[in-house]
């Protein structure tokens, strides 16, 4: 594998067929990022966003329209990629250039955004890359970018912390992240309903909380 942190349980999935809105396939925007753009500051002209673990680009799609001039959808799986590249284009959505699918192992992309947004992402990989993980955010943020964290699954019914996916909890972020140099600015613990990210296949009783994180 490209990295530690990899799993080819992923590439198996995509590989396999997986359906929209099957597992961990939404089946369209988070509605914890939906929540989040509307009440994000007005996007600046040429503003950049990454999305790691992008998927089928549903979340990278929602950013290009919600104004960002360029948005990388990044995904290590290459079935992944191709998936999210017939998305973009059935999507007939004018905005659609905007973004850029590539497939690549996050821990190696280099580059400097205005936002990344981390959904699903972190929770898919191996523990041991944490660290690295955190280190990896702060090098792609400019200095006044922001990454926005969706904190999912939070689940107490795993307190071993099986995974994939891994339970997250809002605590454990910020000992990641604190260390690697960003701290919170904004942390939403509790969402509404509407706002709760629900992959298709979803089942349980995690909750999600919501994260934004700056320099210093």
């Amino acid at each position: 594998m490209p990295h530690a942190g990899a799993s080819d349980h992923w590439e198996r999935l995509w590989a396999s067929g997986l359906a929209k809105g099957d597992k961990f396939d939404v089946g369209g925007p988070s509605a914890t990022l939906l929540g989040a753009l509307r009440r994000l500051d007005p996007v600046s002209e040429g503003a950049t966003a990454l999305v790691p673990g992008a998927g089928r680009a549903y979340d990278a799609l929602a950013l290009a329209a919600s104004g960002f001039a360029r948005v990388v959808a990044l995904e290590l799986s290459p079935s992944a990629c191709d998936a999210a590249k017939r998305e973009i284009e059935a999507s007939g959505h004018p905005r659609a250039a905007s973004v850029e699918v590539c497939c690549g192992d996050f821990f190696r992309h280099t580059g400097a955004y205005d936002l990344v947004w981390d959904c699903t992402f972190l929770c898919a990989l191996d523990p041991s890359v944490r660290e690295r993980w955190a280190a990896a955010h702060r090098s792609l943020l400019k200095p006044q970018g922001r990454l926005l964290t969706a904190i999912f699954p939070i689940d107490a019914s795993r307190p071993d912390g099986s995974g994939p996916p891994y339970p997250l909890s809002l605590d454990l972020l910020r000992r990641l992240l604190q260390p690697a140099g960003l701290h919170a600015v904004e942390v939403r613990e509790t969402l509404p309903a509407s706002e709760q990210h629900r992959p298709g296949g979803f089942s349980g009783e995690a909750e999600t909380a919501l994260a934004v994180w700056a320099i210093g």
